[in-house]
């Protein structure tokens, strides 16, 4: 059965800055550039039959290309308790627009609402043991990061396998932003 997901890739001239900010001074496993990405919907696992469905669904999802931004860094689930630092993704309209349109193609396809709200962002580490104290403090230090604004031409839905080395991303199919479609 796919693992599946919708996502945006991160153009690779705005990668660096996030390679920048990995550190030995957090506990932490980062996220490998190539993998940078803003989810858009996870789907989880599927029969391959459903996800044809998905795919064929997603087809007809349009909306003009558009730019976004990073203003900031953040952390799950809490500062108290972190697990995952991300660089924060600016809501613009067109943004949550394409998301909402996304979750109403997979509604058609037969897959569940998801179960948490959006919350724009590219994950850059997933915090093992990390002290809630080192973790406040990288951010401090790092309170000024921005990501600098990066075009957002199509959005792709990504197959997931995971390995004892982390997952690997596949694209599975890739959907052009065109306001004339």
């Amino acid at each position: 059965m796919p693992r599946l997901f919708v996502a945006l890739d991160l153009p690779e001239e705005r990668r660096a800055p996030l390679v920048d900010l990995q550190t030995d001074a957090l506990s932490a496993r980062w996220t490998p550039p190539e993998q940078y990405h803003l989810t858009l919907r996870f789907i989880g696992d599927v029969p391959e039959r459903q996800a044809d469905a998905v795919e064929q669904a997603l087809a007809p999802v349009s909306g003009a290309p558009f730019d976004l931004r990073g203003p900031g860094l953040g952390v799950f689930p809490s500062r108290r308790k972190p697990r995952v630092l991300f660089a924060d993704i600016q809501r613009v309209e067109a943004l949550m627009t394409l998301q909402r349109r996304i979750d109403e193609a997979l509604l058609r396809a037969g897959v569940d609402r998801a179960d948490k709200p959006f919350h724009p962002h590219i994950t850059v580490a997933r915090l093992k043991r990390a002290r809630p104290q080192a973790v406040r403090r990288y951010l401090r230090e790092r309170q000024d990061f921005h990501l600098a604004p990066f075009p957002v031409t199509a959005f792709v839905l990504y197959q997931s396998d995971l390995t004892p080395d982390g997952a690997i991303h596949t694209p599975r199919a890739s959907f052009a932003l065109d306001a004339e479609r």
